[in-house]
């Protein structure tokens, strides 16, 4: 045993391949560990170096195990659950009250994190641990409950909290200096803030502009960034209009931080979706309940 530390590499290598090799993905893994995909692939590398083999075929935007790196991950995988197993039969930590949630992350930093005050009150022994994902994942077996945005996952019992309602949207600071846009037209004096990636085809300004029977040819130039959080974060920093709206800026719109000066009804989007990936355990349901109350809450209140 005193040569184990000469033999076996380092224990967050073999964590990173475990998690790389289950999901076939480094960027899955990477969120998972809640490390950059640049940080998974250096580990697999130096892991590769260590053994002297390659564990990982790279393809075009896939990965696969090598014929060495399956029968690698099964040896570790197996190994690893094991040590986890040993670790909840002795330790006196309530295992049992640990839920992890997934969820997007403008659902995680809009939603769940403000309102956690709310949940620590009511249930103040469950501890919670977010994993920011924007997709669901039925190969990671540690998530408790998945909040996805879109369709309702597929061979899931889902339960739709809300539907997501857009609309252009801008600080308050925005306008403090400015005459406030009326018409749909007019935002096209203004700078506009695009939302690029695999989201929603109702949240772009083109569809948007199309149907408002709008030619955007003439618009102005504009900002277009890749993740949610930006998209509010640079409507927050009054750099222009975005598609925004409740229920994640339903508290921004509530205290006037954010407004909706067009004359055009909402868009109403794909919707908000909870999946219990683990029913039974009392912290799990818990949390659900919890999760589904609030939303009932915020439709009636609004």
């Amino acid at each position: 045993m005193s040569s184990l530390k000469m033999t076996l590499p380092p224990p967050n290598m073999l964590v990173t391949f475990e998690a790389a090799g289950r999901h076939l993905s480094f960027s899955r893994a990477a969120i998972e560990l809640n490390v950059s995909r640049v940080a998974v692939s250096q580990q697999i590398q130096a892991l590769e170096s260590f053994l002297g083999v390659q564990l990982f075929h790279r393809l075009d935007r896939t990965i696969r195990l090598s014929d060495n790196g399956a029968r690698y991950h099964a040896a570790i995988s197996s190994a690893l659950r094991q040590a986890v197993q040993a670790t909840i039969e002795i330790s006196s930590r309530p295992i049992d009250n640990i839920v992890t949630i997934s969820a997007t992350a403008g659902f995680t930093t809009y939603w769940l994190l403000p309102n956690f005050g709310g949940f620590r009150a009511l249930h103040p022994d469950i501890e919670l641990r977010f994993i920011v994902s924007d997709q669901l994942s039925g190969a990671d077996n540690s998530v408790d409950i998945a909040v996805t945005y879109g369709s309702a996952p597929p061979d899931a019992d889902s339960v739709l909290l809300t539907s997501q309602t857009i609309a252009p949207t801008c600080s308050a600071t925005y306008l403090a200096n400015r005459s406030p846009p009326i018409k749909p037209g007019d935002l096209l004096k203004h700078p506009l803030i695009h939302l690029e990636g695999p989201y929603d085809r109702l949240t772009r300004w083109s569809t948007w502009f199309t149907n408002q029977g709008v030619n955007m040819d003439a618009a102005k130039s504009n900002i277009t960034v890749n993740t949610y959080t930006n998209l509010v974060q640079a409507v927050f920093d009054g750099q222009g209009f975005a598609l925004i709206g409740p229920p994640l800026m339903r508290q921004f719109l509530a205290n006037k931080t954010l407004v909706q000066p067009i004359q055009a009804d909402p868009v109403r989007c794909h919707g908000f979706h909870l999946t219990v990936l683990s029913p039974g355990a009392a912290a799990t349901e818990a949390v659900a309940e919890w999760i589904k109350t609030s939303f009932l809450c915020d439709r009636d209140a609004a």
